[in-house]
């Protein structure tokens, strides 16, 4: 979580997600999902769909998570049936990071949509960057990229712009 100038942001992974869904939140003007672990039990996009490529998936989650309800935990699909409603994000704007080799990618893909649905027209402006040729984090691994520099750029005016 930051501060610029009195505006609130918060930026992460699935935390931030979740800290946005807090209803005593202060309103925050913004929240930066960069490159969330987002999953659940069902395919969206081009996820892979056989029982192997979907362990894969969650496999990480279940380790990290042991008492886990599943890949429709709403900590790791916060479009589960279960999960409160996205209508309730406690911000004004919504940036969601992704990457091409990424794939995570469609269910990052997938919150974009489901957010502006939730919030319906004109309610919350939901920007998607999709990093071409890169994978998941890739910009831990190579800080000093091209592509890493485009990213920040973009999260600074998004910031910028609220």
């Amino acid at each position: 979580m930051f501060s610029t100038s009195g505006r609130v942001f918060v930026a992460g992974g699935n935390a931030c997600h979740h800290v946005a869904m807090q209803p005593d939140v202060a309103r925050l003007k913004g929240a930066m999902l960069i490159h969330p672990w987002f999953w659940g039990s069902e395919a969206v996009g081009e996820e892979p769909r056989d029982p192997a490529g979907r362990a894969h998936g969650s496999g990480l989650w279940m380790f990290v998570c042991p008492g886990t309800s599943g890949a429709d935990d709403p900590r790791m699909n916060p479009m589960a049936p279960d999960a409160p409603g996205l209508e309730t994000l406690a911000c004004d704007r919504v940036m969601v990071c992704t990457a091409e080799g990424d794939f995570l990618r469609w269910r990052g893909r997938a919150y974009s949509e489901a957010v502006t649905a939730a919030r319906g027209a004109g309610g919350l402006e939901v920007e998607l960057l999709e990093t071409e040729g890169e994978g998941h984090v890739f910009y831990l691994f190579k800080p000093n990229c091209d592509k890493t520099k485009e990213m920040l750029d973009r999260i600074v005016a998004f910031v910028n712009a609220a």
